[in-house]
């Protein structure tokens, strides 16, 4: 994988000026041999070889955990970002397009911190006397539907008790489905309501002054008692919800229900009122994947006095909407994200302006960004690799004699109907209808959520378009977006871009770090979660009980090799919490390899930098594992991560016989492994 979970922080200067360009390439290649250290022997310890220098000169910065690449084009991503969004804002009105004119409108209204703090709490009265009216069962359900929020995509939360995400359904790969799951709780997890943990105990306490000090500010009377009834309730919520066991088992998330179910299943609720007040078509279906929070919320409705209810809409609204509030309820709720979440929002104005403006109209400031940044000769070239991918992971299914033919059949159809997206969409997001107005940072804010909720919903009356990109992923960002239904993956000009890939760069670097990491994802789309969806996305597993042994032998080895990775004198790799991945590392890696051959055309690769191609590829694959991390951040990554350590992945080399020939790797090598010991699963 890219890593991009990561957060930002940086490698090379060069990708500061511009993206994919000729003098990005000259400074990535100069750092690429710059982070080798000669006193190591690659056979005895590659990772160290190829990046010991590199994590030598690098420093972290205090209080920061790791930096890595990822975090790196992160950095350097959100300086062009600010760029962008500043130059939107100076340039004259009648010559912009329409994405820099919203992005113009929406930032400076986020600027408008007099403006904020003189409206105080007034945009919300409206919405506040609406929560305070609730008097019925029915009042109640007509406010939930009405605030029925799409779900974050970065982490599946909600304000409400349920939110939506509108994505194609588990069996029909023709039409989207809506997409209904829990949420509701201001804590992350149900078992921080419900443990008696010390430190459970002791979050939930300042979750309790957290929601106080807010009702207070907000003006409401009695606000501690309110804080106790909200608190009361979502533990009352959260004893609904499902385990993240449960909602990582899909079978357990196939939950098909039409709207006739959920007044026959989840009694309690108005549910013709909430529907019609969520705006959602009557036809459309629904996949309900955790049916005991829609039971047990529907029972709360019905159960838990409105008092509390009304309390906690309140509290939810105002905590929803501190980005576009005083300082004072962003004060408030940073000083709670410090210690109770991990979603923090800028302190500084300009910051949080920004990234404001950027989660309303991420594919508007997209389009500038590529625009600016992104030529067309850059996503052609990073599309010649994905099909030499392509071809070569066709090859080694050809020829896999673990899978059986009508096996093979089905694995082929599949990566015949993979859809890879690279760089950025062919059609983005058109904001044309809207509407933003000067000086309302609050009313645009709720006009953009309201516009992205429509669009999404309206996808539900057109059939799946199995190219078109999430709309949480934009150009700019440095991520990917991998879905197993539909049968597609998507690759950001962000993260396309040097020490990963540079299209006017060397073909060897390029498939041995981003060429390595796109197959390593394309290969999830065959291993034991892959195999369970068909070539067009639809759930139910096309291997044999055979095949699932087979891929299990060849796996297993492998989980006792990482066994033997110790990444630091006190911890080892856990073969079998990282063998997914690395599996797919150890595809992604033998897979680009080839499909480097393949790019060359039979012709010879000049040795560059005093490197051959093939070490050139190889000493790419390392750099792209490249971290600097303190020792405890380390220690929570081998006892945690389903990745392995960075040392561990970038040794994964030691399988391939091309790596043992190019460097030239004896038996006296620590990483040397006789050509039958070496695992080859795909």
């Amino acid at each position: 994988m890219f890593d991009t979970g990561t957060r930002p922080l940086g490698l090379i200067a060069a990708c500061a000026a511009v993206l994919f360009g000729g003098a990005a390439l000259a400074q990535s290649t100069s750092s690429a041999n710059a982070a080798i250290d000669p006193l190591v022997r690659p056979g005895d310890d590659f990772y160290a070889y190829a990046n010991n220098a590199w994590i030598k000169a690098t420093k972290l910065v205090p209080g920061q955990s790791r930096t890595d690449i990822t975090a790196i084009l992160r950095a350097g991503n959100a300086d062009r970002i600010d760029g962008l969004v500043e130059g939107a804002l100076t340039a004259p009105p009648s010559r912009a397009a329409i994405p820099a004119r919203k992005v113009a409108l929406y930032y400076a209204g986020q600027l408008d911190i007099a403006g904020i703090e003189a409206k105080g709490l007034a945009p919300l009265a409206g919405d506040l006397a609406a929560i305070a009216a609730i008097s019925d069962t029915e009042a109640l359900a007509r406010h939930l539907g009405r605030s029925l929020r799409l779900v974050d995509a970065a982490n599946l939360t909600t304000d409400g008790p349920w939110g939506i995400w509108i994505h194609q359904g588990f069996h029909d790969p023709d039409h989207a489905a809506i997409h209904l799951l829990q949420g509701g709780l201001g804590l992350a997890q149900p078992e921080a309501y419900l443990s008696l943990a010390a430190e459970q105990v002791a979050n939930r306490a300042f979750y309790r002054t957290y929601v106080t000090n807010i009702l207070r500010l907000a003006g409401f009377d009695q606000a501690n008692v309110r804080a106790e009834r909200v608190l009361a309730l979502e533990t009352a919520i959260a004893a609904t919800h499902a385990s993240q066991a449960e909602t990582d088992d899909v079978f357990k998330t196939d939950n098909a229900w039409g709207r006739a179910d959920f007044v026959i299943k989840a009694p309690g609720l108005d549910w013709a009122a909430y529907f019609a007040a969520a705006g959602l078509p009557p036809d459309a279906g629904f996949v309900v994947w955790q049916p005991g929070a829609v039971i047990g919320g529907a029972r709360l409705a019905a159960s838990q006095p409105l008092e509390a209810w009304r309390d906690y809409l309140a509290f939810h609204l105002i905590d929803h909407h501190t980005t576009v509030l005083p300082r004072a309820f962003g004060d408030a709720r940073r000083a709670f994200d410090a210690r109770g979440r991990a979603l923090l929002p800028p302190a500084d104005p300009k910051a949080r302006a920004i990234a404001g403006t950027e989660a309303a109209l991420g594919d508007a400031i997209g389009q500038l960004y590529v625009a600016r940044y992104v030529p067309p000769q850059a996503k052609a070239a990073a599309t010649e690799m994905a099909e030499n991918l392509r071809l070569a992971f066709h090859s080694r299914l050809e020829t896999l004699t673990r899978m059986s033919p009508q096996t093979r059949a089905k694995a082929l159809n599949k990566l015949a109907g993979l859809r890879i997206g690279l760089a950025y969409p062919d059609t983005f997001i058109d904001y044309s209808r809207l509407m933003l107005a000067p000086g309302e940072a609050f009313g645009n804010f709720q006009r953009s959520e309201a516009f992205a909720y429509r669009h999404e919903v309206a996808r539900l009356r057109r059939p799946i378009d199995p190219d078109a990109w999430a709309g949480y992923l934009h150009p700019q960002a440095v991520g990917a977006d991998i879905n197993v239904s539909p049968n597609a993956m998507q690759f950001t000009a962000g993260l396309l871009q040097p020490p990963y890939f540079d299209f006017t760069g060397d073909p060897a670097a390029n498939y041995g770090s981003a060429g390595a990491g796109m197959a390593h994802e394309i290969a999830h789309s065959f291993d034991e979660l892959g195999n369970l969806y068909d070539d067009r996305g639809r759930l139910g597993g096309w291997w044999s009980l055979t095949d699932l042994a087979g891929y299990r032998a060849a796996s297993g080895a492998l989980a006792a090799q990482l066994n033997a990775c110790c990444p630091s004198p006190d911890a080892c790799a856990h073969g079998r919490q990282v063998l997914a991945e690395s599996a797919a590392d150890l595809a992604g890696l033998a897979v680009a390899h080839d499909a480097y051959r393949l790019s060359l055309h039979g012709v010879a690769d000049p040795v560059k930098g005093g490197l051959t191609g093939e070490q050139r590829f190889f000493v790419a694959y390392a750099q792209r594992w490249r971290r600097l991390q303190t020792d405890a951040d380390l220690a929570r990554q081998i006892a945690t991560d389903p990745h392995a350590a960075p040392a561990c992945r970038a040794n994964l080399v030691r399988n391939l016989d091309a790596w043992s020939q190019a460097f030239d790797v004896q038996p006296s090598d620590r990483l040397y492994l006789k050509p039958e010991d070496r695992i080859r699963i795909w």
